[in-house]
């Protein structure tokens, strides 16, 4: 219960915030591509900076980091790595050739430790230019839901106060 208490609190906050939908749409688009970078720690100050120069919503933007979770991180990464190397290679500055067959958690560590750049640079350049793609694919979805919910929201209080009035005038509901 916990879980879904959770997200139902988050969807009526963000139906809730008093913006437009396309300020709080663009908002979750921009956290959920900040997703794709490497920066951790630094999710949601990327997301709330790029949100104001995008003119987003903050608030929105913030909740928008969380499609970046322990579920997803992994394709995320491994797709922005994927593109960073390619695009690293195609350009003639070599990739990662000597990567071991199986990777693991403490195989990465020890890359990241030992060449950095090697591993966190393909990585970078591959999250960032997807984030900045996925922007616009993130973004239709969220402003369908947001202006339904929106709507729903305004049907739900027309109705309440219709219910309102007649019970105050006495008379049969419709």
């Amino acid at each position: 219960m916990g879980w879904s208490r959770s997200f139902q609190y988050i969807r009526h906050r963000l139906v809730r915030v008093a913006d437009t939908t396309h300020k709080i749409a663009l908002g979750l688009a921009i956290g959920a591509a900040v997703s794709f970078t490497p920066l951790v720690g630094t999710h949601f100050i990327q997301a709330g900076l790029f949100a104001l120069v995008l003119r987003g919503n903050v608030f929105s933007a913030m909740i928008g980091t969380f499609v970046g979770n322990p579920w997803t991180f992994p394709f995320l990464w491994w797709a922005g790595f994927q593109l960073g190397d390619y695009l690293f290679g195609f350009f003639g500055f070599g990739g990662i050739e000597d990567l071991p067959p199986h990777i693991t958690l403490s195989v990465v560590w020890d890359l990241l430790w030992t060449h950095p750049m090697t591993l966190f640079m393909p990585w970078m350049l591959g999250g960032y230019l997807l984030a900045c793609l996925s922007i616009p694919l993130f973004y239709m979805p969220f402003y369908l839901m947001v202006r339904e919910a929106k709507a729903a929201r305004v049907r739900a209080r027309m109705h309440r106060a219709k219910v309102v009035t007649h019970e105050l005038t006495g008379q049969e509901e419709p």
